[in-house]
């Protein structure tokens, strides 16, 4: 037998669940964070035990772990300062993803080793900014003081906006980092034909050869870019048929305030009470049950049972009155 889901009613009760709901979260964060501070140590423990694990790989090591710390803190940071509900899908997608890209991607090299293993992350990252970004969106025009309304629409296509931008910025941090400090961030490297020299017009001249037509840089944030914008897409158009379909669908699927999470504990409060009233008044109304047929005709047979020793006295005198 499936047990009926227990909805609370009062503002403390809902705060309550709240806070219960991060739960899963944290937990998730917690070991997510330990591990990472593992890599690090691990890292460190090699850089004195092996020769192969030099001190520019150690530094690059716990600074990606400490870039993945430093973002696992945030959510819990922001929900607690500005007291708001962060949707556990939202913060696990982005959890999961910080550990994929600074940890198994960066450190144990994944991006090399698992295919299209760069491009799932950049159509993950599409959607965790888009869901952040209509989760902003969606708080500002649901904000009590009603300042702010806007349609379906322009709230879609700010989300897509939103998170284009933010891939767009992504691509220049690693274009800087290639280019400043020869990282491989951007692929350039593989597409480099080792040995080749470049000839123009019958002279050689100084430059990098590669087998890919404008290099493989190019291809990687083009193609980076495409699967961001297909993570997005998704989000938009869920985001667009619901909001069109069943607006209130997404009340407490997105970053919600203690103020709003307030405010819907009163409307529950008050429809739990309504509803109740309801129920009582219709009780009133309702008319007194009558007996059913068989217990009536039961009840009148019993009666007759009981009168008949009376009446039997009553005529057995009459008989001796007359015989006098």
């Amino acid at each position: 037998m499936n047990k009926n889901k227990v909805i609370p009613a009062t503002e403390e009760e809902v705060l309550a669940d709240m806070r219960r709901r991060g739960r899963r979260a944290l937990i998730l964060n917690l070991i997510l964070q330990g591990l990472t501070l593992l890599t690090a140590v691990a890292s460190l423990i090699l850089y004195f035990t092996s020769d192969e694990h030099g001190l520019d790989v150690t530094v690059n090591h716990i600074f990606q772990c400490a870039a993945a710390i430093i973002i696992f803190n945030v959510p819990p940071l922001i929900a607690r300062k500005f007291r708001c509900y962060i949707p556990n899908f939202i913060t696990i997608t982005l959890y999961v993803f910080t550990f994929a890209h600074f940890v198994l991607g960066e450190i144990f090299r994944a991006y090399d080793h698992i295919f299209l293993y760069d491009k799932i992350l950049h159509m993950t990252g599409g959607v965790i900014f888009a869901l952040l970004s209509f989760s902003v969106v969606w708080l500002m025009n649901h904000s009590s003081d009603g300042h702010v309304k806007l349609s379906p629409f322009f709230i879609v296509l700010f989300t897509f906006c939103f998170a284009l931008a933010v891939e767009y910025v992504w691509e220049l941090i690693e274009f800087a980092a290639d280019r400043l400090f020869g990282a491989n961030m951007q692929r350039w490297q593989d597409s480099i034909i080792q040995g080749a020299q470049i000839v123009v017009d019958g002279e050689v001249v100084e430059g990098t050869a590669h087998n890919i037509p404008y290099g493989n840089g190019l291809r990687d944030s083009m193609e980076d870019m495409i699967v961001n914008v297909v993570g997005c897409l998704v989000v938009c158009v869920f985001a667009y048929i619901g909001m069109k379909k069943k607006p209130n669908w997404f009340e407490n699927k997105v970053i919600l305030t203690e103020r709003q999470f307030r405010r819907m504990a009163r409307e529950l409060a008050e429809k739990n009470a309504a509803k109740a009233a309801a129920e009582a008044a219709a009780a009133a109304k309702a008319p007194a049950q009558t007996p059913p047929a068989g217990g009536a005709a039961q009840e009148g047979a019993a009666a007759a049972g009981q009168d008949a020793p009376a009446r039997e006295g009553a005529e057995g005198g009459e008989d001796k009155g007359e015989t006098r």
